[in-house]
């Protein structure tokens, strides 16, 4: 990849867009660096496992720490939002948690940003954590982050995902038709609260999502 100058330019931009973002729900990325002809980026060392790891080993969070991991992802998808930098890429591969159960937001590597992925038509991320617009190639937004947000909470809370399908066109077709089944009647011990809070980020509309991360923190 090397001498790909497509895919070293998107390693560069991966550093470049990390070293905006400083804050502590965030791995820092430091800097790029090259041996021997093989390039490298250095970041932070987070001793622990991502979250998709953790939920396949113990099927989903107890609510009281999925609701502690939750605002930690809030506050730092919202650090990188603040620093006007898109992830559309977020989802639970994407997140690490530590020894000390603290989350970090990881993989810059196709993030943008905000101002310029207004009307962005490439296809960037991974499709089942992506917003529907995305899929759509009409932009993305804050809001497109918002909803890959309550993707995760949702399958943090319940442990399965919101809409289970088999290929994006099925996919594209239940964002359109179907509306997710209220955590709180999937797993008994979830505050309705939460219902409300992870469906709005879930809204097809992004118009009706919350505006910010850290809305969906408070």
């Amino acid at each position: 990849l090397a001498s790909d100058q497509a895919a070293l330019a998107r390693f560069h931009s991966e550093v470049r867009m990390a070293r905006n973002v400083a804050h502590p729900n965030v791995c820092r990325v430091f800097d790029i660096g090259e041996s021997e002809g093989r390039i490298f980026l250095t970041m932070e060392y987070i001793d622990g496992e991502d979250l998709a790891a953790l939920l396949r080993r113990i099927g989903r969070l107890p609510s009281d720490k999925a609701t502690e991991l939750a605002r930690q992802i809030c506050a730092g998808v919202g650090a990188a939002h603040d620093a006007g930098v898109l992830h559309r890429d977020l989802k639970p591969a994407n997140i690490m948690v530590d020894g000390r159960g603290r989350a970090h937001v990881t993989d810059f590597g196709v993030a943008g940003l905000a101002e310029d992925l207004k009307e962005d038509a490439s296809f960037a991320g991974t499709p089942a954590y992506m917003a529907p617009e995305q899929l759509a190639g009409k932009g993305a937004s804050t809001q497109s982050d918002v909803f890959s947000l309550g993707l995760i909470l949702y399958e943090m809370f319940t442990g399965r995902r919101a809409f289970e399908v088999g290929s994006i066109t099925d996919l594209m077709r239940a964002h359109q038709d179907s509306v997710p089944s209220r955590p709180s009647t999937l797993i008994g011990d979830v505050d309705p609260i939460m219902d409300r809070v992870i469906l709005q980020c879930l809204d097809r509309n992004p118009a009706a999502r919350p505006r910010t991360a850290q809305d969906v923190a408070r």
